[in-house]
């Protein structure tokens, strides 16, 4: 019995609906309370990006959906450049990269594998 729970626990982490990817886009913005556009990306599109460039004490914000994400991160005499890519809906929100999902299932499947092995009578 034990056995058939995590297996259904386990098809229900992994398996997910077959929809395109969403990301926050934007471009050109000066902050992120001014890039909360949601884009639907296209098949080929699987992964979300975010570019800052500051210069001088600007900041602008570019935002949206990649086929081939490439992070970078340059110095310049006068400002920086700086792009992130991230791979799951809206990860893009800040820049910040997200916890991917199969990390995620990954820690909850062992934690409920030990719960269930170690037995409702040891806890």
């Amino acid at each position: 019995m034990k056995a058939v729970l995590l297996a259904l626990v386990a098809a229900g982490l992994v398996l997910q609906p077959g929809s395109a990817l969403q990301c926050y886009s934007c471009k050109d913005k000066a902050s992120n309370a001014d890039c909360q556009h949601v884009q639907n990306c296209t098949s080929t599109e699987t992964e979300c990006y975010t570019e800052h460039i500051r210069a001088i004490g600007l900041t602008v914000i570019s935002k949206g959906c990649s086929s081939h994400c490439v992070e970078d991160s340059q110095d310049y005499l006068v400002g920086k450049k700086n792009v992130t890519c991230c791979s799951t809906d809206l990860c893009n929100i800040s820049g910040a990269h997200a916890l991917q999902p199969a990390a995620a299932a990954v820690a909850l499947l062992s934690t409920l594998a030990g719960l269930l092995l170690w037995g409702p009578r040891q806890l």
